[in-house]
This record gives structure tokens, sequence and C-alpha cells, in this order.
């Protein structure tokens, strides 16, 4: 099975999944940070910005306290390398594991896959790959808290636009559970 398949696999179990719940476990966020793709500037000619600011929206579902699956859209924005910029942006979904530390607060670890499409008029590349993170969230209330996380997806890009890099994604974000 192709990475495309599995991913729409696994997406359509996703989904699923809230429908025969019934405590629904199912919680939504959007977050904002900065993204660093790490190669990006590597044999560059001219100017170049591996640095954007980023987007991602998402939604998840708890299974237990410590374990979620989460899909989501990451905007990673628009590299600058020489005279071309590289827009880039990512599906992913990902098992999470979390850990109590205290009833507010938790830590937590991410591991998964993406499909990615990057794009310099005219060429544009789709690829997969493996996405993993860490993070810590604070509960604000029963149905409110924040986060904050790194993420990394590996070696985005392909050979049409004669780069692959790792971007990294260092973000806060808001998360409603619904109840």
């Amino acid at each position: 099975m192709n990475g495309k398949k599995l991913f729409a696999a696994v997406s359509i179990l996703v989904a699923a999944l809230p429908a025969s719940a019934q405590d629904t476990g199912v919680y939504l966020g959007a977050g904002l940070g900065m993204s660093k793709a790490l190669q990006v500037c590597t044999n560059a000619t001219g100017g170049c910005d591996e640095s954007e600011t980023s987007l991602r929206l998402f939604g998840g579902y708890q299974f237990h306290r410590n374990i979620a699956v989460e899909g989501g859209y990451q905007y990673f924005g628009t590299y600058s390398r020489g005279s071309k910029g590289l827009v880039s942006n990512a599906l992913d979904i990902v098992a999470v594991g979390s850990w109590p530390i205290t009833k507010e607060l938790s830590v937590y670890g991410k591991l998964g896959g993406y499909l990615a499409r990057t794009s310099s008029a005219p060429a544009s590349e789709d690829n997969s790959g493996l996405v993993y993170g860490i993070g810590g969230e604070w509960a604000l209330s029963k149905d409110w808290s924040v986060r904050g996380e790194w993420q990394r997806y590996d070696n985005v890009g392909g050979g049409g636009l004669g780069f692959k890099t790792d971007i990294d994604v260092l973000s806060a974000a808001i998360v409603y559970r619904l109840r």
C-alpha cells in the first residue's frame, strides 16, 4: 500500500471514530508559529530565507487520557531561494502519547506521517514522509487548553525542485475539546 492510500485509510478511520463514541473525545485546534526549512538555502544562488511564519489547523480523537490520534493541515510558508519563492504545506496524521505532570499540565510526543506539496513556479512536488514532535499542554478549563510544541517533517520537497529539506515548526496553539 503506498503512502497516499495509507493516509486516506487512516484519515477515514479517524473521522469515523467519534461517531461511535459515547463521550466524544474530539478536539479541534489552531496554531501559529515559526517554520525553518533546514536545507533550503544549501547551494542556493542569490538571497535565501529559510524561516517563515506557519499556520496549523488540526483535530483529533482522544481514546484514553494518554492516547490520541490527530490529523492536521500545516502551512509552512513561502521561503525565498534566489529569485524563486517556495510554497510548502502538508497534511499529516499522528499518534499522540501524553503523560500528565499535574492536573493541568501534560507533556506529549507525536509520531506519524505526512503528505506534502512544495511548489516553485512552474514546478510542483508531492511527497510523503515521517513527522514527529514533542510538546506540552496546559488546561485552562475543562474545554480549553493551550499548547507549545516542536514538530519535524523529514525530507519535504523533491527531485523536480532540486532539493529536499527537513522542516522544523515551533508553535503555540489553542485547543477546544467538544463535550
